[in-house]
């Protein structure tokens, strides 16, 4: 069966577990989250060795199968862990092998798949018959990134549990600058937490001090800069984000990436579409649809042959960055300036 992440936690709670379990997603936080909910509801966190096995990766199948069959000692049931499998990395010779493993899993056995590190992509025809397979037998579960709001909602929970208050506004913040992960979100609020102390509280100046920005967001600082003409704030954040040595071809991959979002946002509220119906229909999803949002609210007082022209500009320079042997950041910055006289084209 195919389980959403609220019927999966439901089902944890009241107690109720499938032979198999294949979980896998967009947000590892929440995969490892109820892997170890599983676990622990099971054979519990300190469980004899011969009740839990944990394994890596696309283990043999031979040994897989034994550990499987196994029975478990002085309880009613065992757990084989299998963290990071991909049905794609293995030889076709193993297909047939893997699937008859998943329909066999006894009573006695709960067999948990999951994917922390792994991009499962279920339109591949190995994963597919996996994934029919994992259905079949006991269930399965995609877990998408967790909505901003969400996230700044628990990281004020976790705060709270430890005596140290945070406001909402600040957690969506801290949200922000972590690029909408919420296993980021949950460490950082941990650093903060251990900074600030029980009693204490997160404020907005001690996240922009101790958590560092992700370049997503950063180059959107950058791309709002350049968008309301502020040349000089610009060109620090340049410099900022040359300071960190980060890769120039990233640093641009990201910049075109949030002015094609701007101009897909701008496309699609020209034909009447919400930021919520265009980041569907774009394929965004948890925290991006939060940035894509950003980005929507921004292009609503651009102009569309300017959003036009920067895609086109930055893509020209995306090339050069990885064509021409010339000073990185000189290349970046004759692009910024460049779209600055584009602005001023548009908005003179």
């Amino acid at each position: 069966m195919k389980l959403t992440e609220d019927k999966l936690r439901t089902s944890i709670q009241a107690g109720k577990f499938e032979r198999v379990y294949f979980i896998y997603g967009k947000e590892p936080f929440l995969i490892s989250m109820y892997a170890d909910r599983i676990i622990k509801k099971t054979v519990g966190e300190d469980a004899l060795d011969f009740n839990l096995q944990r394994l890596d990766g696309s283990p043999d199948p031979d040994l897989l199968s034994d550990y499987i069959d196994t029975l478990p000692v002085f309880s009613e049931v065992k757990v084989v862990a299998v963290k990071d499998f991909d049905p794609e990395n293995k030889l076709s010779s193993n297909d047939k092998r893997y699937l008859e493993i998943i329909e066999n899993v006894p009573e006695t056995t709960i067999l948990l798949i999951y994917c922390i590190n792994t991009a499962i992509d279920e339109k591949k025809a190995r994963t597919k018959k996996f994934i029919a397979a994992a259905e079949k037998a006991g269930a399965v579960c995609c877990i998408d990134m967790m909505k901003a709001p969400k996230i700044a909602e628990l990281c004020v929970k976790k705060a709270a549990k430890d005596g140290v208050v945070m406001s909402f506004d600040d957690a969506l913040r801290l949200t922000e600058r972590v690029g909408g992960s919420m296993s980021a979100a949950s460490d950082e609020t941990a650093k903060l937490m251990s900074y600030v102390g029980t009693g204490g509280t997160i404020t907005a100046e001690s996240i922009e001090t101790l958590v560092p920005k992700q370049l997503e967001a950063e180059v959107f600082d950058l791309a709002d800069a350049i968008n309301a003409g502020k040349r000089a704030d610009a060109y620090r954040i340049i410099a900022e984000l040359f300071g960190k040595q980060l890769n120039p071809v990233n640093i641009m991959a990201a910049l075109s990436g949030t002015f094609l979002d701007m101009y897909c946002a701008k496309l699609a509220k020209n034909s009447g579409l919400s930021a919520q119906s265009a980041a569907q229909a774009f394929g965004y999803y948890g925290g991006k649809v939060w940035a894509f949002t950003k980005s929507y609210n921004a292009a609503t007082r651009l102009d569309i042959r300017y959003l036009r022209e920067t895609v086109g500009i930055l893509s020209e320079t995306d090339i050069a960055l990885k064509s021409v042997k010339v000073d990185k950041r000189i290349l970046i910055e004759e692009a910024v300036t460049k779209l600055f006289m584009c602005r001023d084209r548009r908005t003179g």
